[in-house]
């Protein structure tokens, strides 16, 4: 994962404001999942399981609240093969967001007692795959549906 996110750093960073906020918050989420997922010895506080679902809530929440316009932009630019991706895309992305919610409810308000009855170990396995899996679907629509051509590049990135 560490890989791929650098490759779409480099692609895309410094050409719009909103997509290097997207990606900065990628990045500090995936650096802090794999924090808490390679914690052998111990198990992370609640104020650590706080934290990062506050992360992931808002990973997801920049994803769709700063570059949602200029991804609908784009997708309604887009014809044929972009616009059938895009569409089958767009629903499993929505799917993903929920499961990212899911964990954020179920962990965000979590005490020290309750952490220890959860499967906190099968949930961060989960995650992770889900958020793999949406890294490349984000990265494979912002090519499909050529976002950057899209983006107002007349602001400073």
């Amino acid at each position: 994962m560490l890989r791929k996110m650098e490759q779409t750093k480099e692609q895309l960073a410094g050409k719009h404001q909103a997509l290097d906020a997207f990606i900065n918050a990628r990045q500090h989420l995936l650096v802090e999942y794999i924090r808490l997922s390679t914690q052998q010895k111990t198990q992370p506080t609640p104020e650590e399981l706080s934290d990062f679902c506050g992360q992931l809530v808002d990973y997801v929440c920049a994803g769709h609240f700063e570059i949602y316009d200029y991804v609908m932009a784009a997708y309604e630019a887009s014809k044929g093969n972009a616009r059938t991706l895009a569409e089958r895309i767009y629903p499993r992305l929505k799917h993903s967001a929920g499961e990212a919610l899911n964990f954020h409810d179920k962990y965000a308000q979590v005490d020290e007692d309750s952490l220890l009855e959860l499967e906190l170990d099968q949930d961060l396995s989960q995650l992770g795959e889900m958020l793999e899996e949406r890294f490349e679907l984000e990265d494979r629509l912002v090519s499909a549906i050529s976002l950057l051509n899209h983006l107002d590049t007349s602001e400073p990135a």
